[in-house]
């Protein structure tokens, strides 16, 4: 499930950016990764290791033939001995400081003041990739001056990023009907476009899986209830909420599809019988409820879940799909993202249980209602 949520937003990047700033920002991930986890082994290994095959010497530079290009303050700060190590420190610095490069052009397109924070971490890899080149200069607490520069810079970079990131809204203010327009967001530009992502950013749709308040354990069939025994019977409540209906007003009309099945979660074992992972699979086929209640904002979708077993525990999986027609025309909720200009086609009139945050579905994860809402 893990691995499908990181496919997901891999995709969502594709979507959003594209296929090689998706695959660059892979591999610079898994060389950090792979950097750090080569450090860490040789502190636990310590001495007691003849050096890792990542630390032996590949190529030694000359000194004269480096004095000729650098002169001799620089040349005898540079790092002479290339490594595997090495060169995967310098790849994965250039990696960071094009890919923020990259981003910073991305929010200047959207007109997003993030891009200052993507130029501070590009500033930051640049200088961790020279921090790495000319390795001979002096060692404070672990790193020579240009490490802590980068290290400084990006810690700066990451914060500003946090704190400057356009909201959904503010990025469709800013580049949509009212703002300054790009290349990259020419389809803000139509009026009915525009018009339908704003609704998606307001529709707030979101998804509850709850205890149903209302379940008796031994429902009896009475016909002066005020709660239907259909009702009264089923112990799970899913409410799927929107403010759609509010937003439309009475001359438009809105449908939901919703989609039930149950997610059977059981954990993996090790060869000593200790659970070290959690796997997730689709039991059978959608679940029809035992009821509906349909309110102003929300329906509800009432069923029973069965009991729970000892090797594995059972839950709810919801796809929904809120569709709204104007003047005979069919929008599908939720839109994509602001900055992601995928349009409705047939290949999304199905919804995907092995997968989340599918375009123009809802899920219960990506769109779990929030507490304070």
């Amino acid at each position: 499930w893990n691995v499908s949520s990181e496919s997901e937003a891999l995709k969502q990047t594709v979507r959003e950016k594209n296929s090689a700033k998706a695959l660059l920002g892979l591999t610079s991930a898994i060389l950090d990764l792979s950097v750090a986890m080569e450090a860490l082994t040789v502190k636990l290994l310590g001495s007691r290791q003849t050096p890792l095959h990542t630390r032996k010497i590949l190529w030694e530079i000359s000194g004269e033939s480096a004095k000729k290009i650098l002169g001799t303050k620089l040349t005898k700060l540079l790092t002479k001995k290339i490594s595997i190590r090495l060169g995967a420190q310098v790849a994965s610095g250039a990696l960071l400081t094009g890919l923020n490069i990259y981003d910073a052009w991305h929010a200047w397109q959207w007109n997003d003041p993030s891009i200052y924070g993507y130029l501070l971490i590009s500033m930051g890899g640049l200088s961790g990739t020279f921090g790495s080149i000319f390795g001979g200069a002096a060692i404070y607490l672990g790193l020579n001056p240009l490490g802590w520069a980068a290290l400084l810079l990006i810690g700066m970079g990451i914060s500003v990023v946090v704190m400057l990131s356009s909201t959904p809204l503010e990025s469709w203010l800013a580049n949509g009907p009212f703002g300054e327009s790009n290349s990259i967001d020419l389809y803000l530009q139509d009026s009915s476009e525009a018009l339908y992502r704003l609704i998606s950013l307001l529709a707030g749709i979101s998804i509850t899986i709850d205890k149903n308040p209302d379940y008796e354990t031994q429902a009896t069939f009475d016909f002066r209830a005020e709660v239907p025994h259909a009702i009264r019977s089923a112990d799970t409540v899913i409410r799927l909420e929107s403010r759609l209906p509010g937003l439309i007003g009475a001359l438009d009309s809105v449908s939901i599809r919703a989609e039930c099945r149950l997610n059977k979660i059981s954990a993996v074992t090790s060869n000593k019988g200790l659970p070290y992972q959690t796997k997730t699979e689709i039991v059978g086929k959608a679940e029809s409820p035992n009821a509906q209640r349909i309110h102003a904002n929300s329906l509800e979708l009432f069923f029973v879940t069965p009991n729970q077993h000892i090797t594995h525990s059972l839950k709810w999986a919801v796809r929904a799909q809120f569709i709204l027609t104007r003047n005979g025309e069919k929008h599908y909720f939720p839109a994509p993202p602001v900055k992601d200009d995928t349009k409705y086609s047939p290949t999304f009139s199905k919804p995907e249980f092995t997968k989340i945050n599918q375009p123009f579905w809802a899920d219960e994860i990506t769109h779990k209602a929030k507490t304070n809402d």
